[in-house]
């Protein structure tokens, strides 16, 4: 019986042994990651490389010895390889889930300018040719006294302190433009459009009420004063710019104005 035991311990100190010595191979035999200059050909050759829920310190390993090191990483989920020439964008993404796994796959592409914009943008992101918008931390939030602010004042506070501002509920005067109403499976809304100054196109923003026949009796310029959310959002342009769009939702049209009428 005690040779027994003795034979079962040697065994087990084996194996052990083995395993770390397997271990220590694998690790030894990872690939160095590619320290040359990133190219499309190569983010396109990075595809089926990983699969969700593979291991996230070996799926990596195996990204960096193709592509090298991630050009952009956000929060340290989101990783990003790009590389831009000219008109053209090539990137790929991958997801790093909190359990250390493969999340979200995206399969490696190329976009040219004026291609689908949001790729485009986030293409450029990837690469490096274009920046994430970052609130400026000396740009005041809204007020808080509950007083009427200009449009303009609205547009230029929100798109520089976004964070401060987003779903912020204030009051914004201006001049009525227009009206267009939506209908959804949840039912009717109105986009009142209005502008900081009469004829003035540039600093407009959207006034989203579901009281569709508010602005039913309104010209165009009238004074107007609402009461609503502010709605931060990235929009692209059709030339893929990236602009910062400010709007109000869950608004409402003042007491004021209607008895003026």
């Amino acid at each position: 019986m005690k040779r027994a035991i003795v034979v079962s311990l040697v065994l087990v100190a084996c194996n052990k042994g083995d395993a770390t010595s397997s271990s220590a191979s694998a690790s030894a035999s990872a690939p160095p990651p590619f320290t040359g200059a990133l190219t499309g050909d190569r983010i396109m050759g990075s595809k089926d490389l990983v699969r969700p829920f593979d291991d996230w310190s070996k799926a990596q390993a195996k990204l960096e010895a193709q592509m090298g090191k991630a050009t952009y990483v956000k929060d340290d989920k989101r990783f990003m390889w790009g590389v831009k020439q000219g008109d053209d964008c090539w990137y790929v993404e991958i997801e790093k889930q909190s359990d250390g796994t493969v999340g979200a796959t995206q399969d490696p592409m190329k976009v040219s300018k004026g291609g689908a914009l949001f790729n485009w943008d986030d293409c450029l992101i990837a690469a490096g040719a274009r920046k994430e918008t970052v609130d400026d931390p000396t740009a005041p939030g809204p007020p808080t006294d509950g007083k009427a602010i200009g449009v303009i004042d609205l547009r230029d506070g929100a798109s520089k302190a976004r964070t401060k501002w987003s779903n912020a509920k204030v009051t914004v005067r201006g001049f009525y433009m227009s009206t267009t109403t939506m209908v959804t499976n949840d039912g009717s809304t109105a986009h009142i459009a209005i502008t900081a100054a009469k004829a003035d196109l540039k600093n407009l923003i959207s006034c989203v009420s579901s009281d569709v026949n508010v602005t039913q009796k309104m010209t165009q310029y009238t004074p107007i004063t609402v009461t609503g959310t502010v709605d931060v959002q990235d929009m692209i342009t059709g030339g893929g710019d990236r602009v910062v769009d400010v709007n109000l939702k869950d608004c409402n049209v003042t007491a004021q104005l209607l008895k003026a009428q």
